[in-house]
């Protein structure tokens, strides 16, 4: 999920100052002047919250961002409608009202309110960086990345030294495969920020991408440095340790992204995959276990655990696992490619092939030599 940037956020509000009414206070007066009398139970200081004003470049966009829950951000919610919906309003303050009222739905991970709210922000003032910025961001959140990068180029356009536009827009090329287009934007980005860690992060992602483990490494320990929290760091470097045969260090990674967020269930399922490549199954069962607690439809812990139960002796909970995954996620090639294997050492020779097949056929490479397992012929399994 890509996060809101206070910076630019700051920068809309200080447009906004910037504009034909030049001090805050005559825009609040002269929205009080042209709105009804009903105007006077209108809390604009929940709306527009704690702002610090253009000259002040250290706080959030509104206090209580960091903590909003469900019931604050509806207040907040409430309190903008009233200001952004009122056609006699001030436009500067609509613009600000449906500005912070996205800002609340973001909150509340209500993506497609937000979007509606920073696009009627930006009908009213569409010079303002920031709200480009945040609906790319939601763009990004709902899986529409070209949306996305069509915003943060917008936001580029207009901030063109903005980090945070160019490692989000990276984030979005490197989802849709544009590896190369990505790392040249998280270049600039650091470029414009070498303390921006999400960019080092998406730059080590592009890397390893490539195969080019060592260079990816290092982006991620620089990720870390400025950020020990950067759990996406921190899960990427230990799957890089893990994949370099480095168990150990992948495993300190893993127990510092648990103690970070102790309900990540990704952290648990990927730990558990650090377990089993130390052979320690029952702590991968237990991990894998976790992760399912936490997130009941998190494939990886269903796919570890049923490797757990399989390297136990296990086969049935095994193959149980896996038809759980398969049904999660009827495109996991790797969970139909296994309980192929499974079913194979089991005796069931007729659904070995039948998983083999599935397998081949979502993807041929990984597929692998699962034929090889199956009763009868050459060991070939047949076409798809």
């Amino acid at each position: 999920m890509l996060r809101r940037t206070d910076a630019l956020a700051r920068a809309f509000v200080a447009g906004l100052l910037r504009g034909p009414l030049v001090v805050l206070a005559v825009v609040i007066m002269l929205g009080a002047l042209t709105a009804p009398s009903s105007a006077v139970t209108r809390d604009y200081a929940l709306c527009f919250g704690d702002e610090k004003g253009s000259d002040d470049d250290s706080g959030p966009i509104y206090g209580n961002e960091a903590s909003v829950d469900d019931g604050a951000a509806d207040r907040r919610i409430a309190a903008c409608s009233v200001i952004a919906e009122d056609t006699t309003e001030a436009l500067l303050l609509r613009a600000k009202a449906y500005f912070y009222r996205a800002s609340a739905r973001n909150d509340k991970e209500d993506w497609d309110g937000a979007i509606a709210d920073y696009g009627e922000a930006i009908a009213i003032d569409p010079k303002q960086a920031a709200a480009y910025f945040n609906r790319g961001a939601d763009w990004y959140n709902k899986g529409d990345d070209d949306r996305a990068i069509a915003d943060f180029d917008v936001t580029i356009s207009l901030e063109p030294s903005a980090s945070e536009a160019y490692s989000s827009r990276g984030a979005a090329f490197l989802r849709k495969g544009n590896i190369d287009a990505a790392m040249v934007d998280y270049q600039q980005a650091i470029e414009a920020d070498a303390q921006n860690s999400a960019a080092h992060t998406g730059l080590g992602q592009a890397w390893d991408r490539k195969g080019e483990r060592d260079k990816a490494s290092a982006e991620y320990d620089e990720a870390i440095r400025l950020d020990p929290t950067d759990m996406i760091a921190l899960l990427n470097r230990a799957l890089n340790r893990l994949n370099r045969g480095e168990f150990d260090q992948a495993m300190a990674d893993y127990d510092a992204a648990i103690g970070i967020d102790p309900k990540s269930a990704e952290a648990y399922a990927n730990r558990s995959a650090a377990w089993l490549s130390k052979d320690g199954w029952l702590r991968a069962i237990a991990d894998a276990s976790k992760a399912i607690q936490l997130d009941p439809a998190i494939v990886d812990g269903y796919y570890f655990r049923g490797l757990a139960w399989a390297s136990n002796g296990n086969k049935d909970r095994a193959i149980a696992d896996f038809g759980k995954a398969i049904e999660l996620d009827a495109n996991d090639a790797r969970s139909w490619f296994v309980r192929s294997l499974t079913r194979a050492l089991s005796g069931d020779a007729t659904g070995a092939a039948a998983d083999c097949r599935k397998a081949i056929a979502l993807d041929p490479e990984r597929a692998g030599t699962c034929g090889d397992q199956l009763a009868g012929g050459d060991g070939k399994p047949t076409s798809p």
